[in-house]
């Protein structure tokens, strides 16, 4: 998994030059190295720039944080492109009604393309357990 973490602080076409291009470089090394290797970007904070992100660099998977609408990205991308997250993890803490209206809502919003749930963002120190163990059932729930 590539991180970047301050990709979305960039303007447009800074963007372009100091996280698509690097990272396109990383995927092209990569794959000729360890051909059918799998590589998940994570262009933190991109918003709109995620769909041109996924087709320039060739990563095979996108993780999301919480600041996008993970359906609406997803239908930007191709089928074939995996999607990683969204969850914010303020939800994760929250548990009850708000983790399972969320999860479900991503879940669902993913179905039909390669799906991988996580947060949008780390664990905060103060998640219950107990939340953690609700959300493993909610993900696996058969709609």
């Amino acid at each position: 998994m590539l991180f970047d973490t301050w990709a979305g602080i960039l303007p447009p076409s800074e963007f372009q030059a100091h996280v698509v291009a690097p990272t396109a470089a990383i995927v092209d090394a990569l794959n000729a190295r360890f051909p059918g290797v799998k590589i998940i970007g994570f262009p933190r904070l991109a918003g709109t720039l995620v769909a041109d992100y996924v087709e320039q660099t060739g990563v095979d998977c996108v993780a999301l944080d919480t600041s996008v609408n993970a359906a609406a990205i997803a239908a930007q991308l191709p089928e074939t492109v995996a999607v990683q997250g969204n969850l914010d993890p303020i939800a994760l803490i929250a548990g009850g009604a708000a983790l399972q209206r969320e999860s479900l809502a991503i879940r669902d919003a993913m179905r039909g393309r390669p799906h991988i749930f996580n947060l949008g963002h780390g664990i905060l120190p103060q998640t219950s357990p107990a939340h953690v163990a609700d959300l493993v059932g909610y993900v696996r729930q058969v709609p």
